[in-house]
């Protein structure tokens, strides 16, 4: 299996390995490797772009779920002093 087609797959560490190794191959490696890398270098963007995303929207989702919980624990507290 060709290393592009395993990117998707790849943890963040991995890819930020893949990453730095593709961009040292392509400024200091053979022909050859520099093709490689230079291949490389776009694909591996997209996956981190999209968990980054699927990051940003479970933090938005919790600290949605946090504002409902706090407000009905609010709701509560003033039910029970009335």
């Amino acid at each position: 299996m060709e290393i592009d087609q395993r990117i998707p797959d790849l943890s963040d560490k991995e890819l930020e390995r893949l990453h730095a190794n593709a961009v040292r191959l392509a400024a200091s490696g053979t022909p050859i490797q520099r093709q490689h890398a230079e291949r490389l270098l776009p694909l591996r963007g997209a996956p981190q772009e999209q968990r980054r995303l699927a990051r940003l929207e479970a933090q938005t989702h919790a600290r949605r779920a946090n504002v409902r919980r706090k407000a009905v624990v609010e709701a509560a507290v003033e039910e029970k002093q009335e």
